[in-house]
C-alpha cells in the first residue's frame, strides 16, 4: 500500500520486483510438490518391483520346492546362473523388476540393483518363524549412500509384506 499526504490512497498496483517474487515462490512450491510426487511413485514402482519378485519366487518354490541358491549379489547379474534375473527369468514377466526406479544411472546399467539374503538359499519361502528379508535395496551396502526413498528403503520379506525401513535390516548391517 502507499501513502499520500493528503491521506490514503489505495494502491497503485504490483511492481515488477513483487511480481518476480511471488513467479519465483509459485515455481518453488510447484517444484517441490512435482519432487515429493516424483519420490513416492518411485518408492511405489519399486515397491510393485519387490512383490513381482515375490511372485516369482512362489512360482520357482512350487516347481522345485525351495527357494533358488543365489548369489548376495552377482558379479554379472544379467548372465550368472546364481543371478536372481537369471534364474526367475521364466517366472517374471520382465527384467525390469530387479531394478529399483530410484536407483542412481550406474547401478541401474547392471541389471539389477536388489541384493539377495543367502540365508535363504534352498530353504522354503513359507518356513516357520518371524519373517525374514529376502531383498533390499544394494543401496544399503553403504553408509555413505542415502536410503532411495525419502529416507527409507524398501524390504522384501518372507511373508510377502515389503515394508519401508529408515535403517537396512539387521542382518545385512552384521554383513
Amino acid at each position: 500500500m502507499y501513502f499520500h499526504r493528503q491521506g490514503w490512497r489505495g494502491t497503485r498496483g504490483f511492481s515488477l520486483i513483487e511480481l518476480l517474487v511471488v513467479f519465483v515462490l509459485l515455481c518453488c512450491m510447484a517444484l517441490i510438490g512435482w519432487f515429493a510426487t516424483r519420490q513416492v511413485m518411485m518408492r511405489k514402482h519399486c515397491k510393485r518391483n519387490l512383490y513381482a519378485i515375490y511372485n516369482a519366487l512362489e512360482m520357482y518354490e512350487m516347481d522345485r520346492g525351495t527357494l533358488p541358491r543365489l548369489a548376495f549379489f552377482p558379479d554379472k547379474p544379467k548372465t550368472e546362473k546364481d543371478s536372481p534375473l537369471v534364474a526367475l527369468r521364466p517366472y517374471s514377466s520382465s527384467a525390469d523388476i530387479f531394478i529399483c526406479p530410484a536407483a542412481p544411472p550406474y547401478h541401474r546399467e547392471l541389471g539389477m540393483t536388489y541384493v539377495w539374503n543367502v540365508e535363504l538359499n534352498g530353504r522354503k519361502l513359507h518356513a516357520t518363524g518371524a519373517p525374514a528379508w529376502i531383498m533390499t535395496e544394494m543401496s544399503a551396502l553403504s553408509e555413505a549412500l542415502p536410503p532411495p526413498h525419502l529416507g527409507v528403503y524398501n524390504v522384501l520379506y518372507t511373508d510377502g509384506h515389503v515394508r519401508k525401513s529408515k535403517t537396512p535390516p539387521v542382518a545385512l548391517q552384521e554383513m
